[in-house]
């Protein structure tokens, strides 16, 4: 296969998580695929995106927009490892035996935390019983001239319970996130309770911060477009909507073949002309080939391709929302969970973790 183009990157070590020094190469299939050498593993490769086209031209440089605005000023604190659900694509990879942080702690990292806003993700938050609580010590933090405030991530589960619901909303929270899917992603009694979940949320006036939803193919991206169209004709409007692949890191799972974000936004495209929707690319959003900034009609879609180990160019990992999820560490979401796999497999960085200290830190943080 022929090279047409290339130019130098940073990536990562697929065994070892070391970064290194890689290229990034447009080849006559008409792909972009990312190649680097490791001085102990080798010689490895990846598929980056089914169009070199789509890569080369999606990247927006100007950072006055919106998207980094507010992502940079987000951080992200998971306060659990449990989960109510088993989804198939979870970066997380719950564990249901793990003792959750104490409160103490949480609220002590939040008052760290860079930036106003702190998201509450696990896992599954709501596991949390005193979730309201935390939510409540978090927003009196002081912030400058103002205070904290909290976003939590949910599955949805436990918010098709209407007086839980309004717990939430009796202590103000700022915003809700939740990751719907589709029907078949979940049993029919999940789907049903993250449907209920969603009215409950929208008929309470809780803010819906992101709405995501994760795509395999293009009737699975009609049905997201179809469910932001009832959100947006209930009178609510998310921050922003989500539609992304799945995520080959965390819990494993047997895929087909991996879904790029030129794919999603052609689906979304076609689906968009078929209802004559307008669909168009945010002209200043901080785009990128992970991360594509969209507008149906008058929603923002964020177009979102998971990269790996494997495949992330790590020249993109510069935004927000932060994360810290291995210890005395920080950086963008992304780059966090896919250094945590690493760290899960024994490895930090190239170099080989001795497997009880390494339990030891992760339980006991």
């Amino acid at each position: 296969m022929q090279v047409l183009q290339s130019y130098f990157t940073t990536g990562l070590c697929k065994v070892c998580y070391r970064e290194l020094p890689s290229t990034i190469e447009y080849r006559s299939d008409g792909a972009a695929y990312i190649t680097k050498t490791c001085p102990v593993h080798g010689y490895q490769e990846a598929m980056v995106e089914k169009s070199y086209e789509f890569w080369d031209t999606i990247t927006q440089k100007d950072p006055n927009n919106p998207c980094w605005d507010i992502y940079n000023n987000v951080s992200t604190i998971e306060v659990t490892d449990k989960c109510n659900v088993q989804c198939k694509h979870c970066y997380h990879d719950p564990d249901n035996t793990l003792q959750d942080k104490s409160l103490e702690w949480i609220v002590t990292t939040a008052k760290a935390a860079p930036g106003q806003v702190v998201c509450l993700a696990g896992a599954e938050p709501t596991m949390r019983k005193d979730l309201p609580e935390l939510i409540s010590e978090i927003q009196n933090i002081p912030y400058g001239e103002y205070t904290k405030l909290v976003t939590v991530y949910t599955n949805g589960v436990k918010l098709q319970n209407k007086d839980y619901v309004k717990e939430l909303s009796a202590v103000k929270l700022s915003s809700i996130c939740m990751s719907i899917h589709h029907p078949n992603y979940h049993n029919t009694k999940v789907w049903k309770n993250v449907s209920s979940a969603l009215t409950n949320v929208i008929e309470e006036g809780i803010a819906l911060a992101q709405v995501s939803f994760t795509v395999e193919n293009k009737e699975q991206v009609r049905h997201a477009i179809e469910k932001i169209l009832w959100i947006e004709e209930q009178g609510m409007q998310a921050q922003n909507y989500c539609i992304r692949s799945p995520a080959k890191i965390g819990v494993e799972f047997d895929q087909e073949r991996e879904v790029f974000a030129s794919e999603i936004y052609q689906w979304i495209s076609e689906i968009a002309q078929e209802k004559n929707l307008s669909f168009t690319k945010h002209p200043n959003y901080g785009s990128n080939p992970y991360h594509v900034g969209t507008v149906l009609e008058n929603s923002l879609i964020q177009v979102i391709h998971w990269a790996d180990v494997s495949s992330v160019d790590t020249s993109y990992m510069y935004m927000g929302p932060w994360a810290s999820f291995i210890p005395n560490t920080r950086g963008t979401f992304l780059i966090q969970a896919i250094l945590r796999d690493g760290w899960k497999k024994g490895w930090w960085q190239g170099q080989r973790l001795v497997p009880e200290v390494q339990e030891v830190i992760f339980r006991n943080g």
